[in-house]
């Protein structure tokens, strides 16, 4: 059974890439009305790449070399939007006073090496025993 996806979207840097452009325009589509608002949508979109990203280690056909990497681009996904979103949130100028900045919910990544593995697991039974 081919596994192979032949996208460009397959690699975690491209993914990575493309969350991160993606991010902004959320942010400035929803227009936050709260600095906390902004940094949850942020959080909420580094979700769905996680999500996608996991999803994708399905067609890999280096699952380690890909596991490595997603977790690299993750945590560079991370230190971008810690840079962009004080941008963003000047050009916003969201109402309130300074504000928590719901980056705590970018704790997340917490799972992504349980998420992948998850994934490892699950595709490796599939190739294995069916």
């Amino acid at each position: 059974m081919d596994w192979s996806l032949p996208l460009l979207i397959q690699k975690p840097a491209y993914q990575a890439l493309l969350f991160l452009l993606l991010t902004p325009i959320v942010i400035l589509v929803t227009q936050p009305r709260t600095a906390d608002k902004a940094w949850q949508i942020a959080a909420y979109v580094f979700i769905v790449f996680l999500i996608v990203n996991a999803g994708l280690l399905w067609f890999s056909d280096s699952p380690w070399r890909y596991f490595f990497y997603s977790i690299g681009f993750a945590i560079g996904y991370l230190l971008l939007i810690a840079i962009m979103m004080p941008v963003l949130l000047k050009a916003l100028r969201p109402e309130a006073p300074k504000s928590e900045e719901s980056a705590m919910a970018f704790l997340i990544l917490i799972y992504q090496p349980f998420a992948l593995l998850l994934v490892m697991v699950v595709k490796w039974i599939m190739t294995k025993w069916f």
